[in-house]
């Protein structure tokens, strides 16, 4: 099993794609061409953020997700 783990973190990461405003779009691209970050980047961290949030917190701990 952790050679599985090892595999996978190895790995191309999953790619999900979204839809978003054309307003967001711009922001979120412009503060990643501002920090210097790809895109991805910074909608990592937002989302990492987000599931750190009280209301995620409860969903994770209601269903039991925090091995995903």
């Amino acid at each position: 099993m952790a050679e599985e783990s090892k595999k996978r973190s190895t790995s191309r990461k999953p790619e999900i794609r979204v839809y978003l405003d054309d307003d967001l779009e711009k922001l979120i691209r412009t503060i990643a061409a501002i920090k210097e970050a790809s895109l991805s980047a910074v909608v990592s961290e937002a989302l990492e953020y987000w599931l750190q949030l009280e209301e995620q917190q409860a969903i994770i701990q209601k269903h039991n997700l925090e091995e995903l």
